[in-house]
């Protein structure tokens, strides 16, 4: 195995990027590294991802300060974590493809292409992870895979939200599944199939808001100050992508975090309608008379709940909706415990029980039912 190098934009055949090294672009303003989420320190599971580059502390523009993500743009394995720190990123020789090799099990397979033998992968300026097609001398030949065709939660400046018409594929985001976790999430993001200039935010393959008509650079229903969205469409594609002035931020983003608020890089949401406001579109309680509402408690249910089968990447604020949208559902609570994850939900005929002990769990129940609840 050839040497691991820690302050390069390329990485070629026979070279690898330990875990510790980094690639960082040649404008230095983004880096590639292997991580635990900054959440979770004490976690073994560790991923790789596109980050802002230094500096941590925050840029002065004009009258205000920008500061950089404090999360990883794009994550290559987010849903396959590697348990330790052993692993490296290489080029398979045998076929040219980006891998992860860990303590000589199966490595997860990054790129997908087909016929390349002699490949290159480089970390671009604009943040794009990018594996080419080289010549015999080094040269560039062809682009084979790039990482702004398979964004996680988050649109950088040059990705698009669409669809290519010659191969099919979609390019969306995809929230985590939870702040300390960058598996799949509840939240997708993409081009209205219907309406070409306009944005949908699914929620669990549902729609839970539009961004309304693209107009003059602004989506009629969300507010990105300073972001100019612009909608492409010819006989190849359809995409919505976004351009911003350096003078509003150094670290220009768009992201769809785990509890579906869209934000730019300052954090402040862009969209008209939180998910935690229950009468905005789906999230209105049904059949409520207005005065009822879900307190957490520490205790037991008598009788089983329903789970749900897509329990794996069900947040709380889903299980929530789940309860919200059914007449009959007294309480709701998580099944995985660990990441706040799963979902059981519980009608009228069950009751609340008030417990400390070991069997506890936390669950929310209608605030009309507080009063029936009996202690063990």
């Amino acid at each position: 195995m050839g040497h691991s190098y820690s302050q390069r934009d390329k990485l070629l055949q026979g070279e690898e990027l330990k875990d510790g090294d980094q690639l960082v672009s040649a404008s230095r303003n983004f880096k590639l590294e292997f991580f635990t989420p900054s959440s979770m320190p004490k976690s073994s599971k560790r991923y790789i991802g596109v980050w802002y580059n230094k500096p941590k502390d925050r840029v002065r523009l004009g009258s205000y300060y920008s500061s950089p993500s404090t999360k990883a743009v794009w994550v290559a394995n987010r849903n396959t974590p590697i348990l330790d720190k052993s692993a490296s990123l290489r080029i398979d020789s045998s076929d040219g493809n980006l891998k992860i090799f860990h303590n000589g099990e199966n490595p997860i397979q990054i790129s997908w292409v087909q016929g390349a033998r002699n490949t290159s992968v480089t970390l671009l300026q604009t943040g794009n992870l990018v594996l080419h097609e080289t010549h015999l001398n080094g040269s560039i030949k062809q682009v084979l895979w790039q990482s702004f065709d398979y964004p996680t939660d988050t649109l950088l400046p040059g990705m698009k939200l669409g669809i290519n018409l010659q191969t099919g594929h979609r390019w969306f985001l995809q929230s985590w599944l939870t702040d300390d976790c960058p598996a799949q999430g509840s939240f997708t993001v993409g081009m209205d199939p219907n309406v070409t200039n306009q944005l949908i935010v699914w929620r669990q393959g549902q729609v839970d808001r539009t961004s309304g008509h693209l107009l003059n650079g602004q989506f009629k229903s969300w507010a990105a100050s300073g972001y100019n969205f612009s909608c492409t469409s010819n006989e190849r594609e359809k995409y919505i992508s976004y351009s911003v002035s350096e003078d509003i931020t150094a670290f220009p983003m768009l992201a769809i975090d785990s509890a579906g608020s869209f934000s730019d890089d300052s954090g402040e949401s862009i969209t008209s309608c939180s998910v935690f406001v229950e009468n905005c579109g789906s999230h209105k309680r049904m059949c409520s008379s207005g005065s009822s509402y879900f307190v957490s408690n520490n205790g037991l249910m008598s009788g089983g709940g329903i789970k749900f089968i897509e329990n794996d990447n069900m947040t709380l604020d889903d299980c929530r909706l789940k309860c919200f949208k059914n007449c009959s559902c007294v309480a709701y609570a998580v099944t995985n415990t660990k990441n706040d994850t799963g979902c059981e939900v519980w009608s009228r005929g069950t009751e609340f029980i008030e417990s400390y002990d070991g069997n506890n769990r936390e669950i929310y129940v209608e605030s009309k039912y507080q009063g029936k609840h009996k202690s063990a």
